[in-house]
């Protein structure tokens, strides 16, 4: 049996039923479900507020559900006693044949999109049950689309605002937070999770890929004992969402070079992310466009917080760099005291690029050593390719003035 029909059967099983007892005992459920966009229960269990979006066209320069690909929650009527069905439409099921890959499958789909795309997948699963699938699907399908209701519930503490010279009108101040972009960013961020832990898996195929990183994520949870009470996902999910606190932002001390800026005043471990995307670069053996540009990409990554650290220094008293032993082509870069030289005369540029390329592969190194890595050798091709990128972003500094 593939995961839907083995999750059915185990279901039926806890209720000494066949599959087919199951799910025809729980049909009588299906008048309960509304099929929703926004629910009422996330913002407080025991509002009856739900509605389906289906705003067209896209585009339009406000922000809707139908501007992104969800998948739609359903909205239950009389609480966790009959949820059993919709539970099983907002469950995620794998293609896959093993465990382990149904586990990583990036894939997956909810047995109601199964449902709604008619796949020859979830066919199968049903009718190996002995189950009528066309009866179960035309059943399906018919789940009610939920209106916009005639009135809001006070439970929902929405503020208005009222309309001056418009009686009796007001501006809505807060909204009902639409469920399926929440459970839409949850679903994304944990496929992001997934990824992550198959490219630091040393048995993974995709070991020393790329990957996107979330910190400071928040799990919620809505609901009071009883957290089915909210929403047929929350009962086993959660969302988890996004930090929405500003940063807090400490003054940083300057940290003065002595002889060469880059490696005095740059430390390596604040690129670790950048170099361990370098690293996972340089060793894919393709050498076409999109490796390329991908390369110079994580490149211009490098060099926009250098060149941060350098606009602090050149935002010091002039003079400073003549009690420092740098490179005549560094002070003019970095001392507000040559600011006109550094316009006139840009002899400068190259060097500098080059100091920088030097520090990158020195960096490089550093990192595979301590990463414990082998480190990939690289030859003067890549460190003019390094020099090249940084030389074209200082250039178009000097321009435009």
């Amino acid at each position: 049996m593939g995961s839907i029909a083995t999750y059915i059967a185990d279901k039926a099983a806890k209720k000494k039923q066949t599959p087919s007892e199951w799910l025809e005992g729980n049909w009588k459920n299906f008048d309960r479900y509304w099929v929703s966009s926004h629910i009422g229960r996330y913002t407080h269990p025991d509002a009856a507020v739900h509605l389906h979006d289906d705003s067209s066209p896209t585009g339009k320069g406000y922000l809707t559900t139908a501007d992104t690909a969800v998948q739609q929650d359903i909205f239950v009527d009389g609480g966790s006693a009959f949820m059993t069905i919709a539970s099983f439409l907002v469950s995620r099921f794998s293609q896959k044949e093993t465990i382990a890959e149904q586990k990583d499958d990036l894939e997956a789909k909810t047995a109601w999109q199964y449902f709604r795309e008619d796949s020859p997948f979830i066919r199968r699963e049903i009718e190996s049950l002995g189950i009528k699938y066309e009866p179960l699907r035309e059943k399906i399908l018919r789940i009610q689309i939920s209106k916009i209701p005639e009135e809001s519930d006070e439970r929902l503490k929405q503020v208005y605002f009222p309309i001056p010279d418009h009686d009796g009108e007001y501006h809505l101040l807060s909204i009902l937070p639409p469920s399926v972009l929440m459970l839409e960013l949850t679903n994304r961020i944990r496929m992001a999770f997934q990824v992550q832990r198959k490219c630091q898996d040393k048995k993974s195929e995709c070991y020393g890929g790329s990957y996107k990183f979330f910190s400071d994520l928040t799990n919620v949870r809505f609901g009071g004992a009883n957290v089915q009470n909210v929403s047929t996902r929350n009962s086993s999910l959660g969302i988890q969402v996004l930090p929405s606190l500003p940063p807090c932002l400490t003054s940083r001390k300057i940290k003065m070079p002595k002889r060469n800026f880059f490696f005095d005043s740059l430390y390596w471990r604040n690129f670790i992310k950048m170099l361990f995307h370098l690293d996972a670069l340089l060793r894919d053996q393709r050498h076409n466009l999109e490796i390329r540009e991908r390369r110079e990409n994580i490149i211009l990554d490098f060099v926009e917080p250098i060149l941060y650290e350098a606009n602090r220094l050149q935002t010091l008293p002039a003079g400073w760099s003549k009690d420092t032993e740098l490179t005549e082509e560094q002070a003019v870069w970095l001392d507000a005291a040559y600011s006109n030289q550094r316009q006139d005369d840009t002899d400068w540029i190259w060097p500098v690029c080059m100091d920088f390329a030097r520090w990158l592969v020195n960096a490089y190194g550093w990192f595979c050593r301590i990463e414990k890595r082998k480190e990939i050798s690289l030859s003067d091709a890549e460190l003019h390719s390094f020099a090249s990128t940084m030389e074209d972003v200082l250039k178009e500094e000097v321009r435009e003035g």
